[in-house]
């Protein structure tokens, strides 16, 4: 057998491979990648990695874009209503699919029209021979039923099935050879894709401690883009992620699935300011647009929001009247205010992007005292206070700051003063609903709060991630995962936001899909130690025991005098299996804990295993230890609402009272086992 030598020879049949299989399984809602890597005869992580390393995209999404464009083509052919086609495509709910459609595309699957065309042009293989972009709409006569029109319409299916595939595999094939990289792409997930991604900007000053300055105005210019809801604009953090990558910027903006790229530079002399930004469409790797704002330090104040307002119009974005003010209010007329705002935003932002526990408690502090420079140079200044609210809040929700409920207070105080002079500032809205959830426990007014700041805000990651998170709380899971996919969009390269994406999926079921993000956020912080749990529970719930034994034992090891239970996680795994490895937990929790940060050495984790094993007497008598506990513990004990783990009690009436002391009864809607 002569071996194949060309590797794009094998991409392509890797990927028609692939597309085949789940087009044959399209219609089955459970098909996962699990399913598809057992058909394609390999392993998860083999699919994934190819998958990441030829499209920029894991499996899952994968399967769902090939759902949503055999949507289209079929929305297209007229072969059902958006309902119908829902679930001939495999999802299992016609507002997820909706939802889907519309994010994938740009607008709803009703919207989606069949063209009449001439008696003579109306075939789908005519249309198909036309088309010469592979973003074109098909055209489609819609012809009224006949003898003999099922056959036909199976035969049309059919052709369209294989033609979909050659499509697949050419539009492949020109991307390679133009990008030098290989990428499934059928067509533009929309031809009027207004995706945008803000690099940093570059310190061109003689002076490097200038950066500071350039990310202020380079994070200004993004905040004002995100008050355009037609912009989906990625995040600071994710950017960032890039930034010492070496990679030009089509490249980053394929990566992070964002058509158009802003570049800028900053150069600052005394009191003289040049500003340089061009705007590249990295998906035809055409220059847009390019300008130079040359200011004195006293007038850079308000040229964010004119750099923000010409590239929405170059984009030919629509700007409603209320962001056109949104955008035009400028926050501060003060130059020393806003200098401060500038160095307070800096380091607030590094410390809540990094979160490195070591040194950015000093960081947070420091932000403080700047944010406070800038209130008592313009104590009108809104944004000022609301940074201080988010660092006050992120100091003591990560636990820098004692008494905890001291600094919550000054960031409810703060927040407050910021909304008191603008009623529409997103972030203190945020705020205001993050303290109201944790840890006031008003999970409606806090609700209230997060989705004020969303729709003040459509691109305000935070926002979407805080709400998912108040979703994982009071349910439902699945509109947890709809909100954090969101998130997910403007933050795919934040450590936290996979973190909290594997727990969705965990409460969701679907182990190997929270194995997946696993993996994207293990790359992302190799050290949070809760990302090994994770993985432990998910290998324990799908039955990978030796992977679960090595991940325990892995997380058991990273601590002093630990080490001694490796042999024992060993031995209990040999003679009981999975619910070995619980019963050992449990036991040296109750008698030896292992001072391991996360999940041990706590009342509450003594119940949650108990509730894995099926001990209910025992869990409940735990989770009534852990009110008691002088540290409850509420960011896990929130979440046995949603927590499959618990359904074996959900009708149990002690557990029903721990529920009810918790201000959980309105969301204890699972169904028990």
């Amino acid at each position: 057998m002569t071996e194949m030598t060309d590797p794009l020879s094998a991409d392509q049949l890797f990927i028609s491979k692939l597309t085949a299989i789940v087009l044959d399984k399209l219609s089955d809602e459970n098909f996962d990648v699990g399913k598809l890597s057992r058909e394609a005869g390999m392993s998860r992580s083999s699919v994934h990695r190819r998958l990441q390393k030829l499209m920029n995209q894991n499996a899952s999404q994968f399967i769902r874009e090939i759902r949503l464009k055999r949507a289209m083509e079929m929305l297209q052919l007229g072969m059902g209503t958006a309902s119908e086609i829902a679930y001939k495509v495999g999802f299992g709910s016609p507002t997820y699919f909706s939802k889907c459609f519309h994010e994938f595309y740009g607008y709803p699957p009703g919207e989606v029209k069949i063209s009449v065309l001439p008696d003579d042009e109306g075939t789908f293989e005519s249309s198909l021979a036309n088309m010469t972009d592979p973003g074109q709409t098909l055209s489609i006569k819609k012809e009224e039923p006949v003898p003999g029109i099922k056959k036909r319409r199976k035969s049309v299916i059919l052709v369209f099935g294989a033609a979909i595939i050659f499509l697949a595999l050419a539009w492949g094939l020109n991307s390679y050879l133009v990008n030098g990289q290989f990428q499934f792409r059928v067509f533009p997930t929309h031809s009027r894709d207004l995706s945008i991604v803000v690099l940093p900007f570059k310190n061109f000053s003689d002076d490097p401690a200038n950066q500071y300055f350039a990310d202020g105005i380079m994070e200004d210019i993004l905040n004002n883009l995100y008050q355009i809801s037609e912009l989906r604009v990625i995040s600071r953090t994710t950017s960032e992620h890039f930034g010492a990558a070496g990679l030009t910027a089509g490249d980053i903006a394929r990566k992070v699935n964002a058509r158009n790229v802003l570049e800028g530079s900053v150069r600052r002399y005394g009191d003289e300011i040049r500003i340089s930004v061009q705007l590249i469409d990295a998906y035809r790797d055409h220059h847009l647009w390019s300008a130079n704002f040359d200011r004195k330090i006293t007038d850079i104040i308000g040229i964010q929001g004119d750099i923000a307002m010409q590239v929405a119009n170059k984009l030919n974005a629509v700007i409603t009247d209320n962001e056109v003010r949104q955008i035009e209010d400028i926050p501060t007329q003060d130059p020393e205010a806003y200098d401060n705002y500038l160095r307070g935003r800096f380091l607030l932002h590094k410390a809540n992007s990094e979160q490195r526990f070591d040194i950015d408690r000093e960081g947070l502090m420091g932000s403080i005292q700047y944010f406070e420079k800038a209130i008592a140079a313009d104590d009108n200044f809104a944004e000022a206070y609301a940074g201080l609210a988010n660092a006050w809040f992120n100091l003591s929700a990560w636990g820098w700051y004692q008494p905890y409920y001291e600094g919550i207070q000054k960031a409810k105080d703060f927040s407050a003063e910021a909304l008191k002079i603008d009623p529409d500032c997103a972030e203190a809205h945020a705020i205001t609903g993050g303290y109201l959830v944790w840890p006031e426990r008003s999970f409606e007014e806090g609700r209230k709060e997060l989705l004020k700041a969303i729709q003040l805000n459509p691109n305000f990651s935070t926002a979407y991630q805080w709400y998912a998170q108040l979703l994982m709380i009071t349910g439902p899971i699945e509109e947890a995962r709809v909100y954090m996919d969101r998130g997910l969009q403007l933050e795919p390269y934040f450590w936290v936001m996979q973190n909290l994406s594997v727990w969705i999926y965990y409460f969701e079921g679907k182990n190997d899909k929270a194995i997946e993000a696993c993996l994207i956020a293990r790359d992302l912080k190799p050290d949070f130690i809760e990302n090994q749990w994770l993985f432990f529970l998910n290998y324990a719930k799908l039955g990978e025991g030796e992977k679960a034994v090595q991940e325990l034992q892995t997380i058991a090891g990273r601590y002093p005098g630990a080490g001694q239970f490796a042999g024992e996680i060993s031995d209990a795994y040999q003679k009981s299996g999975i619910k070995g490895l619980f019963s050992w937990l449990v036991d040296v929790n109750m008698h030896n804990p292992i001072p391991v940060e996360g999940m041990t050495g706590h009342p509450f984790f003594i119940a949650w295993w108990n509730a894995i094993l099926g001990n209910t007497d025992e869990s409940v008598y735990w989770l009534e230890k852990n009110l008691e506990h002088p540290s409850p513990l509420y960011l896990y004990f929130n979440l046995i609402t949603t927590n499959p783990d618990f359904d074996i009690m959900r009708d149990d009436p002690r557990f029903l009272a721990i529920i009810d002391e918790l201000g959980l009864a309105p969301y204890n809607t699972r169904v028990p086992k």
